[in-house]
């Protein structure tokens, strides 16, 4: 990333000379707008409606999806940039949301969010600021929220003569993952992911945050307070947890940890709502049994996080030739409730509602995992939304720009490596950890200055 950086700050004077340029491809006939979104169904589904628009109200123009994972967002846009050449739409988590709004290279969505009503709509735990806004400007749309939750097989709870997950501590999470394991030979317990990747970054940090950590402090001009106590403890407790979990599980990311689960071998993991879907699709008698949780709390402090995909559009303002035509496009999908329940429906239920009157539509609430399995849908759509953060505001301590950069390195993950793969000491990874977050924050000084 620190590469990047440089070679972002090198291209920053032919940026600012071309930012009035429109791109070539804008003067042609048939002019194409480039959406980039995540991997996944739902991108295509959101371009179709855009496409609606465009039909009825520009023609020659067509909007074009492209799945591109978030973490590679920074690097491809400044390329396209540089090219002048940039995508028209990206809907991206938040993280990176704030890290480009810093940047200056975002264009301000304060007037769609004022024609959709996005802060009257939104399910209530969630406000417009958490999916992109920087210095008082919303750079962000609202679009779908996505809740990393305890996945728990409740035949192998029973089995186990476990007390409800609902209940949990740490230790209630710990031994039971060990209860699981010992009634079912060959099982694992539980599983997580914890390879040098976004997957292991996101599942250590919400014991972090459980037990009281931060990253930055956005309240003492983001120092960096990583080498806590309460860091220090979660990944002991990690390295506890570790023991119920397969041996591979040091090198999971997404698709590994969903693969364990719908295979049936592991009685819970840390998940989102992805699992389910693909169980109903492939493993009928593990979806009849799964139930999602919130993430069992801390004894100490009784918190429990979810590490959550925040996820918004969000428009690059130099050299965007549709700017406007986008603008007008996403808010007639997102006044179209038709449209709006078949983004949700289109990877059921991983991709959560973001409005009130999307998660109460009777196209949504048919679904056959809603109504199979209502209570954990549910949770997964709101219950758990007062406990959504993610390092762009961590603890909703404050909105940090530095959070994007953190994951372009993996620091969260990495620790854990060098505690699980290397056997560091917990304190003397936690405090190499600390310093390669120290140095993000003052090769990046600039943004939160």
């Amino acid at each position: 990333m620190a590469t990047l950086i440089s070679r972002r700050t090198a291209l920053g004077s032919t940026l600012a000379v071309t930012a009035l340029s429109a791109p070539s491809i804008a003067q042609t006939r048939d002019r194409v707008a480039r959406v980039w979104g995540e991997p996944g169904p739902y991108v295509g589904v959101f371009t179709n409606g855009l496409n609606e628009w465009a039909q009825r109200n520009a023609p020659g123009l067509r909007f074009e999806a492209e799945q591109i994972p978030w973490d590679q967002v920074y690097t491809k846009l400044a390329t396209d940039l540089a090219a002048r050449r940039p995508p028209a739409l990206i809907s991206v988590e938040s993280p990176i949301a704030y890290q480009l709004a810093a940047e200056g290279l975002l264009e301000p969505m304060d007037e769609v969010n004022r024609n959709i009503r996005a802060a009257e709509r939104l399910v209530a735990g969630f406000t417009v600021d958490d999916f992109g806004t920087w210095k008082g400007t919303q750079y962000a749309v609202p679009l779908h929220h996505q809740g990393c939750l305890l996945v728990v097989q409740s035949d192998a709870v029973q089995e186990a003569g476990l007390s409800d997950p609902a209940t949990w501590t740490w230790q209630d999470l710990l031994n039971g993952a060990r209860a699981i394991q010992q009634k079912r030979p060959g099982t694992a317990g539980y599983t997580m992911a914890l390879g040098r990747n976004l997957c292991g970054d996101y599942h250590v940090q919400q014991f972090i945050w459980a037990a009281g950590g931060l990253t930055w402090d956005p309240a003492r001009n983001f120092e960096t307070v990583f080498n806590s106590p309460a860091t220090i403890e979660a990944y002991e407790f990690i390295k506890e947890l570790y023991a119920t979990m397969p041996r591979s599980a040091v090198e999971f990311s997404f698709l590994q940890v969903v693969d364990q689960h719908v295979a049936g071998r592991t009685g819970m993991s840390a998940y989102w709502g992805r699992t389910m879907g693909r169980a109903a699709d492939e493993a009928q008698p593990i979806f009849r049994n799964m139930e999602y949780y919130l993430n069992p709390r801390h004894p100490g402090t009784g918190q429990s996080w979810s590490w959550t995909d925040i996820n918004g559009w969000i428009m690059p303002r130099r050299n965007n030739a549709f700017i406007r035509e986008s603008k007008e496009a996403i808010a007639h999908v997102m006044n179209n409730p038709e449209w709006m329940a078949r983004y949700t429906n289109s990877l059921f239920p991983n991709v959560g509602p973001v409005f009130k009157d999307t998660a109460s539509d009777a196209a949504v609430q048919r679904h056959p995992m809603y109504e199979a399995k209502r209570r954990s849908v549910e949770l997964i759509f709101s219950g758990y939304v007062p406990k959504a953060c993610n390092s762009g505001h961590e603890l909703k301590r404050g909105i940090n720009p530095l959070g994007g950069i953190g994951h372009g390195r993996n620091v969260w993950s990495q620790v854990a490596q060098r505690i699980l793969v290397n056997n560091e000491a917990p304190r003397a990874a936690v405090e190499w950890g600390h310093r390669q977050f120290e140095d993000i924050r003052r090769e990046n000084r600039r943004l939160i200055e």
